[in-house]
């Protein structure tokens, strides 16, 4: 028989996001099942609703029309799902983990990296293609190791702590809107041409629920080693970036680690100039894996401090 100290272990949203958390990083959930799967669905939504020559003002209503299309029915289907399931805590469980999206990267980083100890700088453009908007075609070596140690700050913040982040302090309702946001800031991407004016809403409201766990996680950086470089070039570097949350994190682990993130990229043969932010010396071949391994430090330390801030939660109930 399950104690009722163990149920009400379990209730504490702090403990579900631990054991979500921990189920993630766990399972092999296929990637057809992932979150992601659903932005080529939303890339022809946007194509739907987003018509070539389309006058500018309907780009931009389509634009901050669209996404309430997209949240307001998946939040109502939420709510009328968890009160008909039989224990809604198992119900917010399962949905937490399938909004966390971490362990595919992985894969994709080993073989990213495998073919760029092989020297097959090409087909490393192509399975870098799968993960950016960016123009790969005419990266070097180090383009695709600095474009790839950026793709997995920005997925980490996108895909599993600002899901955390907005779970512990708003809910399930809360991430799952913050991961549809994600998703379609991901798909109607204004860094395409004809999503200009259309995704520019979505990317500022995306851009403004980052604010907070990009700089939360900063702050957690900053007790890393080179941590005062870290919080230095994040406090110094993020107002140059065009996201405030993203860019502080982006500036914290670069200048963490001592490497340049940013600069110049192309989208579609157009070139675009992002500031340089972090330390001076270019991205090397081990710069991903260096990445790779402090972010998951960083979930180490935000599943201990969960797990820590769960316990304290059930002292406080019990003792009350």
């Amino acid at each position: 028989m399950v104690s009722p100290q163990l149920i009400t272990l379990l209730e504490q949203p702090a403990s579900l996001l631990a054991v979500a958390l921990f189920l993630e990083w766990l399972l092999p959930i296929p990637q057809s099942f992932r979150p992601s799967a659903l932005v080529p669905m939303l890339e022809r939504l946007g194509h739907k609703v987003n018509r070539k020559g389309s006058p500018q003002t309907q780009q931009w209503l389509a634009g901050l029309l669209t996404p309430l299309v997209v949240l307001v029915p998946a939040l109502l289907g939420n709510w009328a799902l968890r009160n008909l399931s039989f224990y809604d805590t198992l119900f917010d469980l399962l949905l937490l983990l399938w909004l966390l999206e971490w362990r595919p990267l992985k894969s994709e980083l080993q073989a990213l990296q495998q073919l760029l100890r092989g020297e097959k700088t090409s087909m490393a453009r192509l399975q870098l293609a799968r993960w950016t908007r960016r123009d790969t075609r005419k990266l070097s070596p180090m383009g695709l190791c600095k474009a790839t140690s950026e793709m997995l700050i920005l997925r980490w913040l996108g895909q599993w702590f600002g899901v955390a982040f907005w779970f512990l302090l708003t809910g399930i309702e809360g991430a799952l809107a913050f991961r549809l946001v994600q998703l379609m800031a991901q798909a109607f991407s204004p860094k395409l041409p004809r999503n200009l004016l259309f995704g520019e809403c979505t990317s500022r409201l995306y851009r403004l629920l980052l604010w907070a766990p990009g700089w939360l996680a900063c702050l957690l950086l900053g007790t890393f080693p080179g941590g005062g470089a870290a919080l230095r070039a994040a406090f110094h570097q993020a107002s140059q970036w065009h996201g405030s949350g993203s860019g502080a994190l982006l500036s914290a682990m670069a200048g963490g680690l001592g490497v340049t993130l940013g600069g110049p990229r192309y989208y579609l043969e157009q070139k675009v100039r992002y500031a340089r932010v972090g330390g001076m010396t270019e991205p090397s071949l081990d710069t991903p894996m260096r990445v790779w391994h402090r972010l998951n430090a960083l979930m180490a330390i935000v599943l201990l401090l969960v797990v820590g801030f769960a316990g304290l939660a059930v002292y406080a109930h019990h003792g009350s």
